[in-house]
């Protein structure tokens, strides 16, 4: 295993603030368990994208012997799944602290994978078409402009390669999320929302003191449009839920997996 250092710019802050997230106990900061490592050494690795829902064998059982890319997919759990179910895996990852949760995974159970810290709108240290699939768990709303992660991605694929991802729906951000977090539903912000520009100097400031992470929500039309044009066709789609009843109850399709393949 090895670490390269990759020049990283609007990313910091959230690469602060996951260094935190596994201080304080995520639960994308969980090493993979020995029932799961199993499972996926004998072939149903528990890939997941969003927050509940396991993406669905059909998008990668054909993966097997096949080189992967885990992108921002550290913390122990997507990068040693990918490696025991057979993969040759690397990840790369913004968090230093996510990645050494995924080095953990990886000693502990035996596996091997390769691991880079940096930003997933810059992966100039992969050679194009280098990859047969890239597997990027919920994170797109760390970064403000897709577009550069989907024409990345695209570079590094082979054709026909596959792109797993997943996203929050925008219409999560409409809410105020001090009364979010009491289970109350207040619409408060307009879409697309930023944190660099939704919030007040001094909301943001109170963000970043308290190393949270800085967002932004997207249009669907970014997220799906921007995505075909680039060069991707639409293979698969589920939407998930985010494990919070109040929020459930009111929007079912809380998060999007998508598949697409590189033309």
């Amino acid at each position: 295993m090895r670490y390269n250092l990759i020049g990283m710019d609007e990313t910091a802050a959230n690469s602060r603030a996951w260094d935190h997230e596994v201080e304080t106990g995520s639960a994308w900061a969980r090493i993979a368990s020995e029932e799961e490592i199993a499972s996926a050494r004998n072939g149903a690795p528990g890939i997941r994208v969003t927050v509940e829902k396991n993406v669905p064998h059909s998008w990668i059982g054909g993966l097997k012997g096949k080189h992967v890319l885990s992108l921002a997919g550290g913390g122990g759990q997507q990068t040693p799944l990918l490696a025991a179910f057979g993969c040759r895996t690397e990840c790369l990852d913004a968090s230093r602290r996510m990645l050494e949760r995924d080095k953990e995974a990886l000693e502990r159970y035996g596996l091997e994978a390769e691991l880079h810290l940096g930003s997933m709108t810059d992966l100039s240290i992969f050679p194009s078409s280098s990859f047969d699939s890239v597997i990027n768990p919920v994170s797109l709303n760390f970064v403000s402009d897709i577009s550069a992660v989907y024409r990345e991605v695209h570079r590094i694929l082979v054709p026909g390669g596959t792109f797993i991802m997943g996203i929050a729906n925008p219409a999560l951000y409409l809410f105020d999320d001090r009364m979010l977090a009491k289970g109350k539903m207040r619409i408060k912000y307009t879409l697309p929302f930023s944190d660099v520009k939704s919030l007040s100097a001094k909301e943001l400031g109170k963000r970043l003191a308290k190393g949270d992470t800085i967002e932004f929500s997207h249009t669907l039309e970014s997220v799906l449009g921007t995505l075909t044009g680039t060069g991707f066709a639409i293979t698969g789609f589920f939407s998930d839920g985010t494990s919070f009843e109040p929020v459930d109850s009111f929007l079912h399709d809380c998060y999007l997996a998508i598949r697409a393949e590189r033309r």
